[in-house]
């Protein structure tokens, strides 16, 4: 479990099954120090990138309309984006894009799902530490 700190780190998990979402949200928000906003759509996630500093992405690669990956491009290119590490999540792990995303490091991570609430808190706990340096 990561220790307290003064500061939450913000955590925006982008998740179209409502579902999964509220259990991310559920999770991710009794970890100390952690703060899980959940978004079920990439005009949402963008909205919030507007409004709020994001420590850590988290985003689903199949949503409706525009993908995971489609988003990922558009925040990048948008002046509010600073460089969150990004965590990628799917069913389908050979998708095209995903290993891509990984090798230009548009994304840090890939977590394969169904996927156990532990491994993805330790990926979450391992993205920042290495995002800190």
């Amino acid at each position: 479990m990561p220790r307290a700190t003064a500061t939450t780190l913000s955590i925006l998990v982008v998740e179209d099954d409502e579902a999964v979402a509220e259990l991310l949200r559920a999770l991710l928000n009794q970890v100390p120090g952690w703060g899980a906003t959940v978004v079920h759509d990439a005009a949402a996630a963008r909205e919030v990138f507007r409004h709020v500093r994001i420590e850590v992405l988290v985003i689903d690669v199949n949503l409706p309309g525009i993908s995971g990956l489609e988003l990922l491009s558009l925040l990048r290119a948008d002046p509010s984006w600073d460089e969150p590490p990004v965590i990628l999540m799917s069913a389908l792990d050979h998708q095209p894009g995903i290993k891509e995303a990984l090798g230009r490091g548009a994304a840090r991570r890939f977590i394969h799902k169904p996927f156990d609430v532990d491994e993805l808190i330790r990926e979450i706990e391992a993205t920042v530490s290495a995002a800190r340096g």
